[in-house]
């Protein structure tokens, strides 16, 4: 099955999973678990895929 996405966001310095599901009004634990990582996985250049 493919993944379906609304929004692909390359993580900037100084943000964290808090700060980008604020930025798209979604819930941090979704982002995680939507694309398998972390919060410790949440670096600088890493891409997150948004879906709402």
């Amino acid at each position: 099955m493919k993944k379906e996405f609304n929004q692909i966001y390359i993580v900037k310095e100084n943000d964290n999973i808090d700060t980008i599901a604020q930025k798209y009004e979604i819930s941090p634990i979704k982002i995680l678990i939507y694309n398998n990582i972390s919060p410790k996985m949440v670096t600088k250049g890493k891409i997150i895929f948004i879906k709402k």
